[in-house]
């Protein structure tokens, strides 16, 4: 079972890799958060819409505390929250990570650590869009 979860894993990082821009967001996350191969982190890039502001992929995740009442995408969140969580549990494994990641897995209770990691991957995927997008619009000026 686990050779195979891990061939479909590596099918679904070789195809985003040969996207243009999705490869680029992809190995750009990679490199912020010192992650090498991750399919929950491919499934995020190709299926959040990383156009929008922050605050608009908070809500949409369920990531702002109280204010969306159970309405927020509950696949995405489950992608997002299973590799906060295999995040949180490497860390505690002694692999080697960001420094953001290590100190806040570190440093607060479980649950508290999973949700800021939720954050950081969340932040990271934006900086990463971002980056790769800027040179795109500087071309077409």
């Amino acid at each position: 079972m686990d050779a195979a979860r891990m061939r479909i894993s590596g099918k679904i990082i070789s195809q985003i890799t040969t996207l243009p821009i999705y490869g680029e967001v992809y190995k750009r996350s990679c490199g912020i958060l010192n992650i090498k191969n991750s399919a929950e982190l491919a499934i995020l890039v190709i299926e959040l819409p990383l156009h929008l502001p922050l605050v608009r992929l908070k809500g949409m995740l369920g990531l702002v505390p109280s204010r969306n009442k159970g309405r927020y995408n509950h696949r995405l969140r489950r992608h997002i929250a299973r590799l906060a969580t295999s995040l949180y549990k490497n860390v505690k494994k002694n692999i080697k990570f960001s420094d953001e990641i290590v100190e806040v897995s570190n440093h607060l209770p479980k649950k508290q650590a999973i949700f800021r990691l939720e954050l950081i991957i969340l932040k990271a995927l934006r900086m990463a869009y971002l980056m790769t997008m800027k040179p795109l619009a500087d071309e077409s000026s």
